[in-house]
């Protein structure tokens, strides 16, 4: 029965992402890429999420309210965006089903590697700290009917809220999601969430192959050498180990999800320098991977400007400095307030003060 639950949320969580992310990448009279709608919703969810989240747990109230309050939002999102771009659903749906009858070795190959990678990444035992603690959070959570009040390890109450983990409203949402389709923590966090996250990298991969090779073979030999690179590090500090070890976390969601699709962001711009919405999507993927990772999310306005600073001077348009700036102030943002709560400047209090 639980496999059964995990894979009904797998799915579901599919579906949230592409029907938060149409409204930001699909359209009619351009291409659009079921991956890069997929990533984009993926942040977009989280985004919004955040802005319910943390008036309910800073106002102490029950996972449980939080949970029934934010079904609404999901279920009116799903509901406008199949209105709105069922059709194009439909017409994508048409569309892979005959690329995947003209290149049915490409196709069956990707997907034995995702599975092998997903499979991978679900059985690997991680025994850090770190992931002790994010899924007994989580557990912790759904078992007091609390958001981030009491102790992971402990379960004795905390006097005030560590924001480090409060502002990465990611794990929150595993709580939700735990008490609306009741799996353990354990299995949303380890299982759902690693194989969520490991299928989205695979499919970011195959575009960014799509760009640099039209032609199939080549595309799936780089594919094959990009996933092959994941299964051979094994320092604690690379993205690959964090992919292969600690997928669910935050910190693997930013350097594989996070930088990976900025870079197809910047790809796409540098295609088309006329699209449309790219930096209205940049701004999406800043602000979600702000709710992800309360310390990796730093590293994304360094890639913002590595990236689209060069490109405003080289094409001589000052204006990009102006967007990239607001892309990243989310990112700005959280990293003052963190830093500001770590040099004990201030502090959100679990209970009401006098």
């Amino acid at each position: 029965m639980i496999i059964v639950k995990a894979a009904a949320v797998l799915l579901a969580n599919f579906i949230m992402y592409i029907a938060f992310g149409s409204f930001f990448c699909v359209r009619k009279d351009r291409r659009w890429s079921v991956a890069v709608t997929a990533a984009v919703g993926f942040f977009a969810y989280y985004a919004l999420f955040f802005v319910f989240c943390l008036p309910i747990m800073f106002t102490y109230r029950p996972l449980t309210l939080l949970a029934r309050i934010w079904l609404a939002p999901c279920l009116a999102a799903l509901a406008v965006s199949s209105a709105l771009f069922g059709r194009l659903w439909i017409a994508k749906t048409k569309e892979l089903t005959e690329d995947f009858a003209k290149r049915r070795s490409l196709w069956i190959c990707v997907m034995a590697v995702t599975m092998v990678s997903v499979c991978l990444a679900v059985i690997t035992y991680s025994f850090t700290l770190d992931a002790a603690y994010y899924v007994a959070n989580v557990a912790t959570n759904v078992d007091t009917d609390m958001i981030n009040v009491y102790d992971p390890f402990t379960g004795s109450w905390q006097d005030h809220f560590e924001l480090r983990y409060v502002f990465a409203s990611y794990f929150a949402n595993d709580a939700v999601i735990c008490r609306l389709a009741g799996l353990p923590a354990l299995v949303q966090t380890k299982t759902v969430m690693s194989a969520t996250v490991m299928i989205i990298v695979n499919m970011l991969y195959m575009r960014i192959c799509g760009y640099f090779f039209k032609e199939h073979r080549r595309a799936l030999l780089m594919y094959v050498f990009m996933t092959g690179i994941n299964f051979m590090f094994i320092s604690l500090y690379t993205a690959s180990n964090f992919l292969m070890m600690r997928t669910y976390e935050g910190k693997s969601v930013v350097a594989n999800i996070s930088v990976i699709l900025i870079f197809i962001i910047f790809m796409e711009l540098y295609e088309n320098e006329d699209a449309k919405g790219l930096f209205l999507m940049l701004f999406i993927v800043c602000t979600g991977t702000a709710t992800v990772s309360s310390t990796a999310n730093m590293v994304i306005p360094a890639e913002v400007f590595a990236l689209f600073v060069p490109y405003s001077i080289a094409k001589k348009k000052p204006g990009i400095l102006a967007k990239i700036v607001l892309c990243i102030l989310p990112e700005l943002v959280m990293m003052l307030v963190y830093v500001l709560y770590v040099k004990g400047y201030f502090a959100v209090y679990t209970f009401p003060r006098q």
